[in-house]
């Protein structure tokens, strides 16, 4: 999939964490509709990205067993990377999935949205001062961060920001963890954040990093029945413009790969 980069400078690690703190509103499953409907239906032209700066080397991975610590403060702080795979969104009333780009680096990042066969396209860009959404056929929406875009967009608050820092397998740093675990190897099994518990099947590895293939996010509203799941299944990583293409996958827990990692609506 080409992944066509927009001007978006934000730099997550610079600014508090976007994605975790959810506010499922009665017009969540219309909203989620809308955007479904946007995906499968639309057809958008896309720019051309910007040229690629350059990345620096990537470094020494720490013992994620014995410097669990040092290992999560490099993996948090490198600034170039990309991940390519798909989305799923379930609430208790409405699911659906999209094939997900997402690029990143120090002061650009671009999440590319798509239905299958690349029909339709949802982009989110932003940089330090501003972030926008584009769909076909509507205005571009801007906002000051992503979780204030989501908001007015779709009406409910996604945590884009930590999400920066779950997606790799890591805490978000700055706030509270509630709770985690760690699987034999050191791999974090399940993390507890900012209202948010996340899961971590299966892991594969790059150049020593562990980093996941597939991270179940779960979030309810306290005091209701409705909740959110996000299902992200990852089929390549890139660590400083180094691929996982190659690398060989990691099995961090009993999950198994499995067809069914492709069908994401609907899934538990």
């Amino acid at each position: 999939m080409n992944f066509n980069r927009a001007t978006m400078n934000f730099n997550f690690a610079q600014t508090r964490p976007l994605i975790p703190v959810i506010n499922l509103r009665p017009a969540l499953p219309t909203a989620l509709s809308l955007v479904l409907v946007l995906l499968l239906n639309a057809c958008v032209s896309q720019s051309p990205m910007p040229a690629h700066h350059e990345a620096p080397p990537l470094p020494q991975a720490p013992s994620i067993q014995s410097d669990w610590n040092n290992y999560q403060q490099i993996l948090g702080s490198i600034e170039f990377w990309q991940v390519q795979g798909k989305l799923g969104i379930r609430t208790s009333s409405d699911s659906g999935s999209a094939y997900l780009n997402w690029e990143q680096q120090p002061k650009e990042f671009a999440i590319h949205l798509s239905g299958p066969l690349g029909q339709g396209s949802v982009w989110i860009r932003g940089d330090q001062s501003q972030v926008s959404l584009e769909r076909a056929g509507e205005d571009t929406l801007y906002a000051a961060t992503p979780e204030l875009l989501m908001l007015n967009a779709m009406g409910w608050w996604l945590p884009v920001s930590d999400l920066y820092y779950w997606v790799k397998g890591i805490p978000a740093p700055n706030k509270p963890v509630d709770n985690l675990t760690h699987n034999s190897d050191g791999t974090l099994l399940s993390l507890q954040q900012n209202h948010w518990q996340l899961s971590y099947p299966r892991y594969q590895q790059l150049n020593g990093w562990h980093l996941p293939s597939k991270v179940i996010a779960r979030y309810q509203a306290p005091g209701q029945d409705s909740d959110i799941k996000l299902t992200f299944i990852i089929k390549d990583w890139q660590l400083n413009n180094t691929s996982s293409d190659d690398a060989s996958p990691d099995k961090a827990s009993s999950d198994k790969a499995s067809t069914s990692d492709t069908t994401l609506s609907g899934s538990p």
